[in-house]
């Protein structure tokens, strides 16, 4: 029986809060994982090199895991073969890295070296002013985003009381205490990961690598914003338990979450109203019953205007992201001709040797 995992994810997201980083929980180097972290600019075959020995890795029946890129989910920010102790990381803007302890446990690829600089340099002018839009596209986004997120923590959630959140813990609680039992004197570890993300393409999201980590859920119903504070109790209480646990920040608000996964239990608890929300023989549970019900009957007409108006905003987010993307293309398109593929190709087959895999 061929039990391999792919795992896909994303470890920055476009948010309310402008980029959000997670890179820093992507390997651990105290573990013994060697972390490779790729230099260059756009369209020099990062994306292209983590593919390849990401692909060959799975040919092997190795577990892999992906780190898509939000700003192009067609595209690779990361790739970690855990088997092999292994990552490959882009550690360039917005996601700078550096070695921890160079080449003892991470190092540098410069794949700019690929770049003939000579016949790029023809395109100094086109280029700066391409990268000046594609900037400009961003501030344009990360403002939407920006509007749309306090429209989800100033208005929407100020039909949430106190007592209403103190009602939702409680409720977790005893969730927590039937699923995790006592206290343990090791806490878990924490792993955080995006499983959903604001992109060009809209909202994309992984519920495949969900349904791969858990195969029990429980959906927590969101519209009063009451699942975080559920989401971070149980989080909390699985830790304590000893659990490790992988949280997974919501995509715009990213202090808040989306969902919380224990694989050692195969367990998932998830807010609603997402894609990932719809796994199928999931346990719903009814927050917002938890609140006062004439305050929410008179609360539901300005609910429906805040969520109406966020969406809005998220759609011209959506097109902000996609501009940025256009040109982001069109930057490459000029790169591209001037890279030398085939060395990047070379490189990355000395890598896959190096770990001992099968050469493409």
């Amino acid at each position: 029986m061929n039990d391999r995992r792919i795992l896909r994810y994303f470890l920055g997201g476009n948010t309310g809060r402008g980029f959000y980083s997670l890179y820093d929980s992507f390997v651990s180097l105290a573990d013994g994982t060697f972390l490779w972290i790729i230099k260059g600019g756009p369209g020099c075959g990062k994306s292209s090199f983590m593919k390849l020995i990401g692909s060959t890795a799975e040919k092997a029946g190795l577990n892999v895991e992906y780190a898509v890129c939000s700003g192009d989910p067609s595209s690779l920010d990361g790739v970690y073969i855990p088997g092999l102790k292994t990552a490959y990381a882009d550690g360039t803007a917005p996601h700078l890295a550096d070695p921890h302890i160079a080449a003892v446990d991470s190092a540098c690829i410069n794949l700019g070296a690929f770049y003939d600089y000579g016949a790029i340099g023809v395109y100094k002018k086109e280029l700066k002013e391409l990268n000046d839009a594609c900037s400009a596209s961003y501030k344009k986004a990360y403002s939407l985003l920006s509007a749309a997120g306090q429209l989800k923590t100033g208005w929407q959630s100020s039909f949430t009381s106190e007592p209403d959140k103190e009602a939702a813990v409680r409720r977790a609680n005893g969730i927590a205490l039937h699923e995790f039992g006592k206290r343990r004197k090791e806490k878990g570890r924490i792993t955080y990961r995006f499983l959903s993300a604001l992109t060009c393409r809209g909202s994309v999201a992984f519920p495949e690598t969900l349904t791969a980590l858990c195969k029990r859920f429980y959906v927590f119903e969101n519209r009063l914003q009451l699942a975080d504070a559920a989401l971070q109790h149980l989080a909390q209480s699985a830790l304590e338990a000893g659990h490790d646990v992988i949280m997974c920040p919501d995509p715009l608000t990213p202090e808040a979450l989306e969902a919380v996964l224990v694989p050692s239990l195969s367990l998932g608890f998830l807010s609603s109203g997402t894609t990932l929300s719809e796994v199928p023989g999931a346990r719903h549970i009814r927050l917002d019953a938890l609140a006062d019900s004439v305050r929410l009957k008179k609360a539901k007409p300005e609910l429906r205007r805040s969520e109406k108006a966020k969406e809005a905003l998220l759609n011209e987010a959506y097109s902000a992201l996609a501009e940025a993307k256009s040109v982001h293309d069109r930057i490459e398109a000029i790169l591209n001709p001037h890279v030398d593929f085939e060395g990047v190709a070379a490189l990355a087959r000395e890598h896959i040797a190096a770990l001992g895999l099968k050469l493409p």
